[in-house]
């Protein structure tokens, strides 16, 4: 798909690129940026907390310990010890039209780049997205509504330049009812 790039997996960024204007067909407004990027962030966070991989496959089990030791079954995987991880979720934009969606810098980029392809834990590919379309009808729903704000500020614009070509005279006007 045109304006879905793949997840990036370094010891430094988590990151995926989506290109709106590529993705819905023209210039994204503020608005379907903010919700491109909620939504999508929410539809990794639930699947992950659902226990599957970007994929749609469940998650490796964890380990006998380690299942123990947080107080579930092993097929109980959601990646929430703290909940850090899943909640350092950010928006970092560096181009008009595209909405960049990463793990903020630090122990967590670390952390999810370890999960993602298996270097120090068992792989559990939660960060991305390969499907988006779900997403995009939702942003594309606003289309509608941003032409309409924008007309309304043109009618009010129209309303007081005509307002302010209009000359009021007190010829005639004497103060009495």
């Amino acid at each position: 798909m045109s304006g879905l790039n793949p997840p990036k997996y370094t010891k430094k960024e988590v990151s995926q690129r989506f290109n709106l204007k590529e993705l819905l067909g023209y210039e994204p407004s503020e608005d379907q940026k903010k919700l491109f990027y909620e939504l999508a962030v929410d539809a990794m966070a639930q699947r992950t907390l659902n226990g599957d991989d970007i994929n749609g496959s469940s998650f490796t089990p964890y380990s006998e310990d380690y299942a123990k030791k947080k107080g579930v079954s092993r097929n109980s995987v959601d990646l929430v010890l703290t909940g850090e991880m899943l909640s350092s979720f950010e928006e970092s934009q560096t181009q008009k039209n595209v909405v960049k969606i990463k793990i903020a810098e630090g122990d967590n980029t670390l952390k999810a780049y370890n999960h993602n392809v298996g270097d120090t834990l068992p792989k559990r590919q939660f960060f991305g997205l390969k499907d988006v379309d779900p997403i995009v009808k939702r942003v594309d729903s606003l289309k509608n509504d941003t032409r309409k704000e924008r007309k309304e500020k043109i009618d009010l614009a129209a309303i007081r330049s005509a307002l302010n070509d209009i000359t009021i005279t007190t010829e005639g006007f004497n103060g009495e009812d």
